[in-house]
């Protein structure tokens, strides 16, 4: 490790790898805290990652037979480090998602009865649409299949915004009619 690093970065200077746990965890452990606490997001508990790491330490035992007592340390904060942001985002992969409970009735009911009848409005709506006029049904899929704007869909087709709307609401209004 860079000396001057250390020094700039206000770290004790070297220690003996035969001193004594105590007085190496108090020589160590403000730079700990403050290597800890540049890195973690806010809100980690820097005083739970200081204690793992001289717990970690320490359960390894023979301290004296490390070389570079401050090198292990600091590379056993980078490898908690590490381990933290995989756990992190492992989390965030399986975490739960918010909608899950908006849709739960359709994955518990799932009889064939419901899969028919989900079948058969879907059939419905596809009728609806392709009796739809042209412009109306492409107003429609360009704004709920395609995701474009009024305007957007305005200047695509060569038609003004209030065509647009009104076209719209043709097509909802007659699919609410025909889902009736």
């Amino acid at each position: 490790m860079d000396m001057n690093r250390i020094a700039d970065e206000g770290w004790p200077e070297p220690i003996d790898a035969s001193e004594d746990a105590a007085r190496f965890v108090e020589r160590y452990e403000p730079a700990v805290r403050r290597f800890f606490a540049r890195r973690l997001p806010v809100g980690a508990d820097v005083d739970d990652f200081t204690q793992e790491l001289f717990a970690r330490l320490f359960r390894r035992g023979a301290g004296d037979q490390i070389q570079n007592s401050e090198g292990y340390l600091f590379r056993i904060a980078a490898n908690m480090l590490i381990e933290h942001t995989r756990r992190e985002a492992r989390h965030r992969t399986d975490a739960y998602d918010p909608t899950d409970h908006v849709f739960a009735h359709c994955r518990e009911d799932r009889s064939p009865e419901r899969v028919v009848m989900g079948e058969e409005a879907f059939s419905r709506v596809i009728q609806i649409l392709q009796g739809l006029p042209e412009r109306t049904r492409a107003v429609f899929l360009l704004n709920r299949y395609e995701g474009l704007a009024g305007s957007e869909i305005g200047k695509r087709l060569g038609i003004s915004l209030s065509a647009v709307e009104k076209h719209m609401m043709r097509a909802i209004a007659e699919l609410q009619a025909g889902l009736k």
